[in-house]
């Protein structure tokens, strides 16, 4: 007990703010409670009740700030509910859920643990009686409260200790539950972390539970709330809820069926509580849920949805429309579906109103699918009688592979279809594509299915925008030769020759179909499929597995999902614009423009849903120069687990379009059923659809008219085709008259910028008008006035010295966004006077996208014209800015010039900035000359309070001994913070510091401090370093023997002295990573490769052990499999390299979120590692001129320094430093793993990876 109680104390202590409040606990005999007060009030902010004859509870439980109670005891329409409590339904047929006294429950004891303090504890401990009123079972409850000021972290660990078998059987609930005073009237809402809410929860398996409600006592919105975390070392994790009509909930593993606790056994439930006012915060909710449980929310999310995918029944078209719930006011219709239309990838409409749909039958896996099946589509569909379905089918194209990305204009189709962007011509328009195909461009990769080119879409300037995923990196350029187009059976090219290749690793592209000019629009992102652009010119995109929606702005880099950015400098990207999150991934994109839904969802957000199977509604509310998405409604809930949304149109009826992909598999791992595919209407009931018409056969005119139209449908098709007849000369002066009055008397900003993005597209607006319109009162005119002044990079001298005015002078963060964004089209000079002016606007200084923007222009001139640029770093009202440019000019050896600014500005602020910007370039190096003026200025900077430290840190790393000294001196402190000391620690183990050796090395025998001195050691030589560490291996934890390892095999000594532990076995060889071993070959050569033997090609015939390891590893044989010893394989074999549930190494790619559950996949990455490698996941070595070897990923790389990703941290090498370094075109992971392994062991290791939440 003292133990458990000790890990909880210790578990709760680590998910806090530093702001906790002191508690203590005052038990009442007499009253049989245990109150919990703060220290210096005697109200009760929670009282446990543990009555002699009544089953323990919670009540009350007082709000945070003390206005309210937020539980109920015993209310009329439950009389048995107590607040918070345990109670089984049906325990061997006895029903305490129901029976909270009357001979059901008898104390044991209720004691405190912890009475005092920033946690307090206690536990009750009762027997549940039988019929004869003996024990059946022993129920204790360990609690574990904190304060953090803004809500309470209560912990509960229940345990059942069975003294006769005991089986609880099955029913709708039972178990743990909470009942907050809910009123008939009162408003009050449960929500689960798949956004379930009320009854739709009901039975639900999800993460955690929110109950919030309106309280008495309280202001009508700020509500009460409690919410429960489910853990996933609970059996059933994610444990399936009770939530009953009064806003009563619980998890109850009894939902799913009968479960036993045998004779003399024990279980164990985990659950923390957080008690709270106000509003609920999902994203808060989910990181407080994260920080407990020491998972991922997102990887949490994605099996669950997974699993309810696999497991659910197949629905046709028809009966997925009987299983949909959407707003009030609205419903849907089922627009087309198999066998009319099998594997829809993309979709869009043409001026006639057709639908245009891109069946891509030759998707087969993530990794695998291109060509083989030949059967991919353009098909042309007609809704003829205008009841919303289409009724006629015609085949325009077919047999071109992998169709993803369609968009019909300019006579033709655009068509993305990996490793082409093609136009396929109609210029009869018969409905069937010309012989003659254009490939425009070529070079787009399909490394990975999920993430090709898609999501094209016209966008308000005139050129075809479209989105690419991070992990299929790509080199996109006009074809050397003309391009190939691929037909059935050809293999996807290993290489393509372009001329004027851009590499993109996701983010958001363009390409002017006139022009003949592609553009990467901005870098980044995760994998992106979705984009639109809003009543004002805005783009939008969705994306996957990290938040869900961007604001994308030109030139910008952006949060990446994963791997580095192409620019070494880019130092901070442009994050997400939510507020809240939704389950993970998103498909499809479209703001609504129209006027068919009611206007409540103008410039709505709209996006598919994937794992929530819905169509969601998000505000984009403006802030600063951007945007923050709220969440705004669930507008339809398709109810199926099966429902794969990734693409959304808005048609000419205003309704929007949902297409469905439709599997069992939701993520895409295989296709379940290559003959199913789906496209849904929103609409209001009874809409019909347009038929029989076509806007090609209006005049310029009329399709003048058409850009004010209410439902922007028209507005973009009407603009497409006055762009299509200007290029053929066919717009004349009449009509630019036309658009130019509208520019000039239309009183919407909205209805003007149509007037002047129809003039753009069409050749009439001037450079002289663009420039007049800078001085707009409208600030989406100035700015998209920029815009297009610089959308080929020649603004010209008047617009340049308008733009710099502006930089000053404009009011508008929107226009100064623009400005910024405009740096890097912009010659040198102007960048310059333009970013001046931009970095003197202090309210700029914490906007969202502003100051990265700057910094993305001017980075690349720091280093050409430093002078200028240290002027504008110690003029700049932009800390940011300051410190980037400071970095970057440190980066370019820049050091003298650097402190020559530092020393002539006398504020201590923009000293600091600097000193920030020079360590953050450093970290890594050392043995630096000083540049001139350091001595001089160190001894001002260690005499400012405000900057020693800083001053301290950079002085080392110019070889100041005394620098050194004094922070040796504080490690060597045992008063100094324990994370003072980490820090100290881990400067010491960046660069060889001689005298602060003994210190490190005494570290080792500090529990608090072993782990970074373990590997801080590696920059040092000293042979009693790997002595010390084998003596005491196995006293370390297993992170701790990690590091030890990854220190030891750095060296060849040290190496050497490892090798010969493995020999006598005082260390073990399951040990040693695939990693380790490489490094270990690369540092020890033949002597490591006699003993440990070959790693190449261990498996002669993959596909034989394929068959073995299918035939062995039956549902039967993994029924056996020890989970325990699993795990410990798992930590020795994977877990220096790969994560699982919150724990391991994150060189190879996160395990918790993969497809973990299919036995093929997880064989197939065993035996063949190597049979497609990201180069993100490629192994590196490097050896340094000192004789360190170490192996890993490359994190970060710039001119001057390599941040290599090792097993448990990331290490900073200067490039001066490194001797050798090689890419392995393998992956990390050898072949043969489980070679190793004997068949029991591969049993216990799959099984363990097979498991949806952590062993204990």
């Amino acid at each position: 007990m003292h133990q458990r109680t000790l890990y909880f104390l210790l578990q709760v202590s680590l998910v806090v703010s530093c702001h906790a409040a002191s508690l203590r606990l005052v038990q009442d005999q007499k009253a049989q409670t245990i109150s919990v007060q703060r220290l210096n009030s005697q109200k009760p902010l929670l009282v446990q009740n543990a009555r002699s004859d009544h089953r323990p509870y919670l009540h009350p439980i007082v709000a945070p700030d003390g206005n309210g109670v937020l539980t109920q005891y015993s209310p009329g329409h439950h009389k048995h509910q107590t607040g918070v409590y345990w109670g089984f339904t049906r325990v061997n047929g006895r029903d305490f859920f129901h029976n909270p006294s009357n001979g059901y429950w008898q104390l044991q004891k209720a004691e405190i643990l912890a009475g005092e303090g920033e946690v307090v504890q206690w536990e009750t401990i009762y027997h549940l009686l039988d019929e004869e009123g003996e024990s059946m079972m022993e129920e204790s409850q360990v609690w574990s409260m904190r304060d953090t000021g803004n809500d309470y972290l209560v912990d509960l660990v229940w345990t059942g200790t069975a003294h006769t078998e005991v089986t609880i059987s099955e029913y709708k609930y039972g178990g743990l539950f909470v009942r907050m005073p809910w009123q008939q009237g009162k408003e009050g809402e449960v929500e689960n972390s798949a956004r379930q809410k009320n009854q739709r929860a009901e039975q639900k398996r999800s993460s955690w539970v929110n109950i919030g409600m309106q309280i008495d006592g309280r202001a009508p919105k700020d509500w009460g709330h409690i919410a429960i975390f489910d853990h996933p070392s609970n059996d059933a994790y994610p444990t399936p809820w009770r939530v009953d009509g009064q806003l009563g909930a619980g998890p109850s593993e009894a939902i799913l069926g009968d479960w036993t606790i045998p004779a003399g056994e024990s279980k164990t439930y985990k659950h923390q509580f957080v008690v709270y006012t106000g509003q609920m915060n999902d994203v808060r909710l989910n990181e407080q849920w994260k920080a407990y449980s020491g998972q991922n929310y997102d990887f949490a999310a994605w099996l669950q949805a997974r699993a309810e995918a696999k497991e659910a029944k197949f629905l046709t078209g028809e009966q997925a429309i009987e299983k949909m719930t959407t707003a009030e006011g609205l419903e849907v219709s089922l627009v087309t579906s198999e066998p009319q239309i099998t594997q829809p990838m993309a979709f869009c409409y043409d001026d006639r109103g057709r639908l245009w749909i891109a069946e891509n039958r030759d998707y087969e896996t993530r990794r695998s699918g291109f060509s083989n099946d030949g059967k991919s589509r353009i098909l042309i569909l007609e809704d003829i009688d205008g009841d919303g379905k289409m009724d006629t089918k015609k085949v325009f194209l077919e047999g071109v592979p992998f169709p993803s990305a369609i968009a019909v204009g300019f006579e033709g189709l655009w068509l993305g279809a990996p490793p082409n962007l093609m136009f396929v011509p109609d210029r009869d328009g018969n409905d069937q594509a010309d012989e003659e195909i254009e490939i425009r461009l070529t070079g787009w990769g399909i490394r990975d299915r999920h993430e090709v080119l898609n999501s094209f879409i016209w966008g308000p300037d005139g050129w075809l925008y479209g989105c690419q995923g991070f992990a299929t990196p790509s080199t996109v350029g006009k074809p050397v030769d003309g391009g190939r187009v691929f037909k059935k059976g050809d293999p996807f090219p290993t290489s393509q020759e372009v001329v004027d290749g851009q590499f993109i690793d996701g983010g958001v592209f363009r390409y002017h179909p006139i022009k003949d000019r592609f553009e990467i629009v901005a870098h980044g992102f995760s994998n992106p499929w979705g984009l639109d652009f809003d009543d004002n010119g805005q783009a939008f995109i969705s994306a996957c597995v990290i938040p869900h929606a961007f604001h994308v702005v030109q030139g910008g880099f952006f949060h990446r999902q994963g791997g580095v950015h192409i620019h070494p400098h880019v130092y901070s990207d442009i994050r997400t614009i939510v507020d809240h999150r939704h389950r993970s991934a998103h498909g499809g994109a479209r703001i609504y423009l129209a006027d068919l839904l009611p206007e409540k969802y103008h410039n709505k957000f709209f996006m598919a849903n994937i794992h929530e199977h819905a169509l969601l509604a998000d505000s984009l509310v403006h802030n600063g120069s951007g945007f923050i998405a709220k969440h705004y409604e669930d507008t339809v809930l398709a109810n199926d687990p099966q429902w794969i949304g990734f693409s959304l149109e808005i048609g000419p009826d205003g309704a929007v379009y949902m297409l469905d992909w439709h599997d069992g598999d939701i993520c895409g791992n295989k296709v379940h059923d290559k003959d199913t595919g789906r496209v849904f209407r929103l609409a209001p009931p009874e809409t019909p659809y347009p038929t029989h018409f076509n806007l090609k056969d209006l005049n310029n005119q009329e399709l003048v008219n058409l850009q004010f139209h209410k439902n922007d449908w028209y507005v973009r098709r009407a603009r497409g085709i006055l762009h299509e007849r200007a290029s053929k000369g066919a717009v004349n002066e009449e009509t630019h008259i036309q658009l130019r009055k509208h520019l000039e008397n239309q009183s919407d900003p909205g209805r003007k910028l149509r007037a002047l993005w129809a003039l753009h597209v069409t050749g009439g607006v001037t450079h002289e008008h663009l420039i007049d319109l800078l001085a707009s009162e409208h600030e989406y005119i100035r700015a998209w006035a920029i815009q297009l002044l610089c959308e080929d990079m020649h603004p010209g001298d008047t617009a340049l010295e308008k733009f710099v005015s502006m930089a000053r002078k404009d009011s508008s963060p929107v226009v100064r966004l623009y400005l910024a964004s405009a740096l890097q089209r912009v010659p040198e000079a102007s960048s310059w006077k333009i970013a001046t002016g931009l970095l003197t606007r202090g309210e700029d200084a914490e906007d969202h996208n502003i100051p990265k923007m700057i910094w993305f222009g001017i980075e690349p001139h720091v280093t050409k014209d430093p002078s200028r640029a240290l002027q504008l770093a110690s003029e700049s009202k932009i800390p940011m800015l300051t410190r980037f440019i400071v970095r970057r000019a440190t980066a370019g050896q820049l050091l003298n010039e650097v402190v020559s600014a530092m020393t002539l500005t006398r504020s201590s602020e923009v000293r600091r900035q600097y000193l920030e910007g020079m360590r953050d370039s450093l970290l890594g190096q050392h043995d630096l000359t000083p540049p001139r003026g350091w001595k001089d200025i160190e001894s001002e900077l260690l005499k400012d309070e405000a900057l020693k430290r800083l001053g301290l840190q950079v002085g080392q790393l110019f070889g100041n001994a005394e620098a050194g000294a004094t922070q040796l001196a504080e490690l060597a402190n045992p008063s100094t913070p324990t994370e003072r000391r980490i820090e100290i620690l881990k400067i010491f183990g960046q660069e060889s510091f001689p005298p602060a050796f003994d210190a490190i090395f005494a570290a080792l025998d500090d529990k608090s401090l072993r782990l970074t001195a373990l590997r801080s050691l590696a920059v040092y030589r000293n042979g009693a370093i790997a002595k010390k560490i084998v003596n005491n291996y196995s006293e370390y934890t297993d992170e701790e023997k990690s590091a030890a390892l990854q220190t030891l095999a750095t060296r060849r000594n040290t190496g050497s002295y490892l090798l010969t532990a493995l020999k006598k076995e005082k260390i073990p060889r399951s040990d040693i990573s695939s990693v380790i071993a490489r490094q270990l070959r690369r540092v020890l050569g033949p002597s490591f490769i006699d003993w440990w033997g070959s790693m190449e090609s261990m498996t002669k015939d993959k596909q034989l052990a394929m068959d073995r390891y299918k035939f062995l590893l039956t549902d039967a044989y993994m029924a056996g499999a020890d989970l325990t010893n699993g795990k410990a394989l798992f930590t020795a074999v994977c877990a220096s390299c790969h994560k699982l549930y919150g724990e391991g190494g994150e060189i190879g790619p996160e395990l918790t979120g993969s497809n973990r559950a299919d036995l093929e996949y997880i064989l197939t990455n065993m035996i063949d590692p190597n049979m497609e490698v990201a180069d993100s996941y490629k192994l590196v070595t490097i050896n340094t001129r000192d004789g360190r070897t170490y192996a890993g990923n490359i994190y970060r790389e710039d001119n001057q320094r390599i941040t290599l990703r090792i097993v448990g941290q990331d290490l900073v090498i200067p490039k001066a430093e490194i001797l050798s370094r090689e890419t392995s075109p393998l992956s990390m992971m050898p072949e043969g793993m489980l070679d190793a392994l004997s068949d029991q062991q591969a049993r216990d290791l799959i099984g363990y990876l097979k498991t949806k939440h952590p062993i204990e």
